[in-house]
């Protein structure tokens, strides 16, 4: 049997740019349009298919865990560029059922001559059936970290706004905060002003909650950690725009920001330590 298998190993080999060929006749016509719209040029495909087929052909007479490196390290180089052109993983993986019928194809004459035999063409099948299915997972595996990576810049990016720290003056910034502030976007503010405080070397930062939606026991205790873990760092938090109906809820909650500075507006505020507004003439 390893003799036989090393043959039509070698077989697979010999006739890897006949296969290639076979893979672009089975291949659906939209998969085709895809490749040509992505760029990359068809010779570089073909190479591509004729180094799997390859190692699908050494892969019936050579240790598997070498055949799985070499398909690792292949399936990872190739599925970076499939990435960076947009060709789409289901068609890629589709295609792949394509290899198995063209290498069908190159022994078709042996079959009917009974030079081989269907049920020894179903045992090379069943040698290269697992190379294949690896590739289908590790292509997955490599569509799916470029999802989480690109879903991690989306949340970065989207924290980051959900805190914009405004430097106005030399260690001196607003924080406006606007809309919902759950559990989650306070850890998230409280990391941005943590880490942009730092940067900025603040000594002051107004944080701004007229643009607060709803203000309740928890979106207090959010506010509050977040001025309380700026306050370790030496910075001075100062809450500003506290609209009246918020604040009459707050009384009913029995919530009160005694021990915080806080000031009715962000205007007044800034008066407070010697921001004076001027007024400038625009050219006309």
């Amino acid at each position: 049997m390893r003799d036989e298998l090393f043959y039509m190993g070698q077989e697979i080999i010999s006739h890897k740019s006949e296969i290639a060929q076979g893979v672009i006749h089975y291949q659906e016509q939209r998969y085709s349009d895809q490749l040509k719209l992505s760029g990359v040029k068809m010779e570089q495909i073909t190479e591509w298919r004729m180094q799997l087929i390859e190692m699908l052909g050494q892969s019936l007479f050579e240790d598997k865990a070498v055949s799985l490196d070499k398909v690792t390290e292949w399936t990872g180089r190739v599925g970076k560029v499939a990435l960076e052109k947009g060709i789409p993983l289901n068609e890629s993986l589709k295609t792949l059922s394509a290899f198995r019928t063209a290498i069908w194809d190159i022994f078709s004459e042996q079959l009917r001559d009974q030079r081989i035999s269907a049920s020894f063409m179903l045992q090379v099948n069943s040698e290269i059936n697992p190379i294949l299915d690896e590739i289908v997972y590790l292509l997955n595996e490599v569509f799916r970290t470029q999802q989480k990576d690109q879903l991690a810049l989306i949340h970065t990016a989207m924290d980051e706004l959900s805190a914009p720290i405004v430097p106005i003056a030399d260690k001196v910034a607003i924080l406006p905060l606007i809309g919902e502030i759950d559990t989650h976007r306070a850890s998230s503010v409280m990391e941005t002003a943590l880490k942009k405080s730092s940067e900025l070397q603040l000594k002051y930062l107004f944080i701004d909650i007229s643009g607060v939606a709803i203000m309740d026991t928890m979106v207090s205790h959010n506010i509050y950690q977040i001025i309380n873990a700026l306050k370790m760092m030496g910075v001075q938090s100062v809450l500003t725009g506290i609209r009246p109906e918020v604040a009459h809820t707050l009384g009913n909650l029995g919530i009160t920001f005694e021990d915080l500075k806080t000031s009715a507006s962000l205007k007044k505020a800034l008066e407070d330590i010697g921001f004076n507004q001027y007024e400038v003439v625009l050219p006309v």
